[in-house]
């Protein structure tokens, strides 16, 4: 029942002020949103989750998702290339990227035409791979996009550890850009963070008390008896502040941090699975068990590995 690598898909309030800022980005004209955050913190997620789930759109709007890969080759054939395996198109394994791109163009304008839309959106995970060419050749898609009438929107998901140092290199990024890369798609930013305080971790863990399989609730499904006698998960939140703020006290990280999504969901996997679904007579979460899941989920690897990112 736990999809994306036993993992299920949770909509939480950082993904929720994502839509928010493309919905304001797409309103204001823009062609695009750049979004940047830290590994880990759920920005694959929320941007799949986003893709699969469109109706935050308010109207029909056809749309694709592509992680780009890292490329010793960065010509415009491979990179359309890519771009067609995200829209599930094939060519000829010695096609032009002169009929790639006209591919893409025809695929996205067919979809807009087929649900009446007015847009398309892509998402492209891993953006900061890109490069100066690659903007470019998303330029030439949009430009065929837009003589057949419709708007290609692009959501490039940045990852960085180091928010001050992701700010330089997007300074000097868009430095680097011809005025008519940047007027499409760097007009518009957004940080994309972990969850920050109780309530988001509350917000987060009670979707797994509404977020049903077979029409049974995700905490109703591993802990039944609990479930029906009013535990919720979303009750815990407390619980996860306070082991999370142990564990960074023990290992003498300074002050507090966002908390990551990637690290909730694996420790919510093991805390339902093994230990709700392992016991029968089971009632609620024990502190300690909540402070091994996060443990044993990689907390302190991802935070020393974003420490050692910070110190350069």
């Amino acid at each position: 029942m736990f999809k994306d690598e036993g993992r299920p898909e949770v909509a939480t309030r950082p993904a929720i002020l994502l839509a928010e800022a493309i919905l304001i980005a797409l309103e204001d004209g823009y062609r695009g949103i750049q979004v940047a955050g830290r590994s880990g913190d759920g920005k694959s997620t929320a941007s799949r989750y986003l893709r699969s789930h469109p109706s935050w759109l308010k109207q029909p709007t056809p749309t694709a998702w592509v992680s780009m890969p890292r490329r010793s080759n960065g010509s415009d054939n491979v990179f359309y290339k890519v771009i067609q395996g995200a829209l599930n198109l094939t060519s000829h394994p010695r096609a032009a990227a002169i009929d790639r791109l006209s591919h893409i163009v025809d695929r996205i304008s067919a979809e807009c035409e087929q649900m009446a839309a007015r847009r398309f959106v892509l998402f492209i995970d891993e953006a900061q791979r890109l490069s100066k060419d690659d903007y470019e050749y998303l330029a030439n898609i949009d430009d065929g996009v837009s003589l057949d009438g419709y708007r290609l929107f692009c959501v490039f998901v940045n990852q960085s550890d180091d928010s001050s140092a992701e700010k330089d290199n997007r300074r000097c990024q868009i430095d680097d850009m011809p005025p008519h890369v940047v007027r499409r798609f760097f007009m518009a930013d957004h940080t994309f963070r972990g969850l920050v305080g109780i309530a988001e971790i509350a917000e987060a863990l009670g979707r797994y008390d509404a977020m049903e399989h077979e029409g049974v609730p995700f905490s109703a499904y591993f802990a039944p008896q609990a479930y029906e006698k009013g535990w919720r998960f979303a009750s815990d939140a407390q619980k996860f502040v306070k082991a999370v703020d142990e564990i960074r006290k023990e290992a003498n990280l300074n002050g507090q941090s966002d908390f990551p999504m990637m690290i909730l969901e694996l420790a919510v996997k093991r805390l339902l699975v093994h230990i709700a679904g392992g016991q029968e007579a089971f009632r609620e979460f024990s502190y300690e068990s909540i402070k091994e899941a996060i443990t044993r989920a990689g907390y302190l690897k991802l935070e020393f590995s974003r420490a050692r990112q910070l110190r350069g």
